[in-house]
């Protein structure tokens, strides 16, 4: 039994990465894989139908006297990345596998290493010798004696814990800058036997060959992947990257003692942001490894494994290249930083989504064991970063706009203020100008404005005493009119988006254009992909939006209905919230996002149709036990 390891990079920032040092992956726990190996044929002697582990997890019955690897416990598995510097674009995969003449047999072995290198080599790898007590001791068998195999989601409990563990990975990264210093991120997924017997079936009649084939030519018959979800017809269903942020540092599903109850929704499979999936090549044939471009040495991921349904490049998080103009820029900031526990929202900031996991009229989750206490981890992210920005602060743009990451470049604080002031340059943020008092200013006079309005280290308490806004717009505002023009105000636009060298090109003039990052991904969404690989409906989930007239008048009369049910707004956090409220309509999502919602609920005009039909039903629950939760 071959077992090929292959390891996707995947850089889902916009702008380029390098890495110089060694990335390693580490699958803590063991294949949960166990197989049932069947003979037939002229020669081929019986075999008792029982399936045995791949890899021990524990020293439990029944796989502690049925399993391939007969190591003690479980196989301690490292896989070191060795390409140094790694270099990836903005939103570029790359994917890794042993080495040319890797094949060793590691059947007894507790500790197994291997350096992995670009591209997909089959016939490398490790193997398993099929146990004597499986395999009578037979000197030889006819090569025309065929060869099956089923196969199941299935090792022991671990810990006592009534669940099934999945590939717990955790990668290690070694920064050589910072000499022995490294970090390292952990992922765990532990499935209740119910879950998992429900999502993850026996698969039986799995590649059937011949000996003497099988001895020349491996014969792929499984293939078993761990990684992001946002939209996948082999994945559970989830609301896209706000219930599933794919850039995580850390999760565990509710899989150890340790973890039990502290939480609730800890233990739903729909709270984790990456996802288990199985492949069979029940054909014989492997409809996976062909697809993989070894011209490029890139992978598929986000909707599919293969090139028939997946995308090779994404970018799915910004790290900012100028000064942010507004406080909706920071949606792509990563606030949850390393919290370990559900909901993993993804673009928090701006958004209004309420998550199943919090009570309809609360921020934190009340059920929790730490519910009073202030390392209280899970609670509405948006809703409460949405409070403390939206009232408090803002971006004056007055900050110089660098030619590279970093301090460095551009104009100085400075002369990025006279520029301003004097009328040479405006600001970053076009609606903010001058106050009446200091508007035409000359090189003297703004020098002066300077010293005493923004060189002073607390000068954040006053700017804003020196701006004004042109075309400020009344969010209480009942006028369909008024919200189609502001939400109708892009025309003629050309957006960027990056190639595949990483170059950024621009596309045709369009009305209603926008992408949801700086520099879109790829072309916009609906027409063939340049960038990010052959799946057709790639650009889906790359490219940038085009609405049309009848979609922004839909929308500007939603929006107009929720400001009439929820208004006046006193402060403009809430007019972006939602309402803690028991009524369900209104704690679900904001005024904007209710009208969005709306949009996907009207056939004729849902923009999203084709990435909401690339998920499948879900057959675990999908809320927590908190029965005021949304939608519980």
């Amino acid at each position: 039994m071959l077992y090929t390891p292959l390891v996707t990079v995947w850089n889902p920032y916009n702008t380029r990465l390098t890495l110089n040092g060694t990335l390693i992956i580490n699958p803590a726990y063991a294949l949960p894989l166990a197989l049932n190996h069947k003979l037939s044929g002229a020669g081929a002697p019986s075999l008792t139908s029982e399936y045995w582990a791949v890899q021990a997890n524990s020293n439990a019955a029944p796989y502690n006297t049925k399993c391939l690897s007969t190591a003690s416990g479980h196989q301690d598995m490292t896989f070191t990345l060795a390409q140094n510097p790694m270099v990836l674009e903005p939103g570029e995969t790359r994917i890794y596998s042993p080495a040319a003449g890797t094949l060793t047999n590691v059947t007894g072995t507790s500790r197994v290493t291997a350096s992995l290198t670009p591209g997909v080599r089959t016939g490398v790898g490790f193997f398993y010798t099929l146990d004597k007590r499986m395999l009578p001791a037979i000197a030889s068998l006819p090569g025309a004696v065929n060869m099956e195999v089923d196969a199941k989601f299935d090792v022991p409990s671990r810990n006592g814990y009534d669940g099934k563990p999945v590939c717990g990975s955790a990668y290690q990264w070694f920064i050589d800058s910072f000499g022995s210093g490294r970090s390292h991120s952990w992922f765990q997924i532990f499935y209740k036997m119910a879950d998992a017997d429900k999502l993850y079936p026996p698969k039986t009649g799995l590649a059937s060959t011949t000996l003497a084939q099988c001895s020349v030519t491996p014969m792929p018959f499984l293939s078993m992947i761990l990684g992001s979800r946002i939209a996948n017809y082999r994945a559970t269903a989830t609301k896209g990257v706000v219930q599933a942020e794919p850039v995580v540092d850390f999760f565990s599903s509710n899989g150890e003692p340790r973890f039990t109850d502290v939480y609730p929704g800890n233990d739903t499979l729909l709270n984790c942001p990456w996802d288990f999936s199985v492949v069979e090549h029940s054909s014989g044939g492997d409809d996976m490894l062909p697809n993989v471009d070894n011209t490029t040495n890139s992978s598929y991921i986000v909707t599919g494994v293969r090139k028939a349904e997946g995308v090779s490049r994404m970018v799915a998080a910004e790290l900012p290249t100028r000064p942010l103009a507004s406080l909706a820029d920071l949606s792509q900031m990563q606030i949850r930083a390393l919290n370990p526990t559900p909901p993993y929202s993804g673009n928090a900031v701006a958004n209004s989504d309420a998550s199943p996991l919090i009570a309809k009229n609360s921020v934190v989750n009340g059920s929790s064991s730490r519910a009073s206490r202030r390392d209280n981890e899970q609670q509405d992210d948006s809703y409460c970063a949405n409070q403390v920005l939206f009232d408090d602060w803002f971006f004056s743009s007055i900050a110089p706009e660098p030619s590279a990451f970093g301090p460095s470049g551009g104009a100085d604080l400075r002369q990025n203020y006279l520029d301003f002031l004097t009328g040479t340059d405006p600001l970053v943020n076009r609606a903010y100008v001058p106050i009446q008092e200091d508007q035409a200013a000359d090189a003297t006079e703004a020098g002066e404005t300077y010293s005493a309005e923004v060189q002073p280290a607390d000068s954040w308490k006053t700017i804003a005493s020196r701006l004004e806004v042109e075309g400020m717009f009344n969010v209480n505002s009942t006028s369909v009119k008024a919200w189609r023009a502001l939400l109708g105000h892009a025309r003629n636009q050309k957006i960027p988006y990056t190639r595949r060298n990483g170059s950024i090109n621009l596309s045709a003039q369009a009305d209603y254009a926008f992408s949801r990052t700086s520099v879109a991904g790829d072309r916009a969404a609906g027409e063939a992909p340049e960038v990010a690989g052959e799946y057709a409906d790639t650009t889906e989930f790359t490219g940038y939006r085009v609405f049309t007239d009848d979609i922004l008048d839909f929308l500007a009369g939603k929006i107009v209905e929720q400001v009439k049910l929820r208004g006046p707004f006193l402060s403009l956090s809430e007019f972006v919230n939602r309402q803690l409220s028991t009524d369900t309509d209104l704690a679900l999502a904001g005024a904007i996002q209710t009208a969005l919602n709306a949009l996907t609920e009207d056939s004729s005009l849902n923009p999203f149709e084709t990435m909401q039909n690339e998920s499948v039903a879900s057959e675990a629950k999908p809320f927590g036990n908190d029965p005021n939760a949304p939608n519980a």
